[in-house]
């Protein structure tokens, strides 16, 4: 069986260098050579094709073997928007977040080095700090917090989920500083 297949290879390649050898590089060499055979095949080909035109009924509205160029003088580009196409629209990635509440100075000491900003000095007895970090996988510097706003039912906490210039932020948490509270706390990304 092996036999057959060195065969069949043997024979494949013959035949793949007497096509070259007889054929294709004879044809090859002619229009390196001389340059003018490929316009002289172009006038060919245009001359059969007007040929083939002349045939089909109708009116031939518009042909033209040269792409119109613009005119340097009057350089202008207009631009007139398609109603009938829809306007694309740039959606977030939604990526899941959890937050943590840090309400004492021991707990705030165990995650100092791992906050994103200096949050300055923070009073315990009045104030707690909110950090967002990824709910999965995703690195906690890709979340940054926007706004806090405590509309006195709850905590809004809204946040995006970024990772342009992340690089500076790999392994840093982003952290808000709040009034204490026992409002219930909501993540909204943004």
């Amino acid at each position: 069986m092996k036999s057959n297949n060195l065969i069949a290879l043997t024979l494949g390649l013959i035949c793949a260098g007497l096509l070259w050898q007889y054929y294709l590089y004879p044809k090859y060499a002619k229009k390196v050579q001389d340059p003018q055979t490929m316009s002289d095949l172009f006038a060919a080909d245009k001359a059969s094709m007007d040929e083939e035109l002349a045939n089909i009924p109708g009116e031939l509205v518009f042909r033209s073997d040269e792409v119109p160029k613009p005119d340097p003088d009057n350089a202008t580009i207009s631009y007139v928007e398609d109603p009938t196409i829809e306007k694309e629209t740039i959606s977030i990635i939604k990526a899941p977040a959890k937050y943590e509440l840090i309400k004492t100075a021991e707990e705030y000491k165990k995650i100092k080095n791992l906050l994103a900003s200096d949050l300055g000095p923070i009073n315990f007895s009045k104030e707690m700090l909110i950090l967002v970090e990824s709910d999965g996988n995703l690195n906690d510097g890709f979340f940054q917090i926007k706004k806090v706003q405590n509309t006195g039912e709850q905590i809004i906490v809204s946040y995006s989920f970024n990772i342009i210039g992340a690089k500076d932020r790999v392994g840093k948490i982003s952290a808000q500083k709040v009034d204490k509270s026992d409002l219930p706390i909501v993540l909204q990304q943004k």
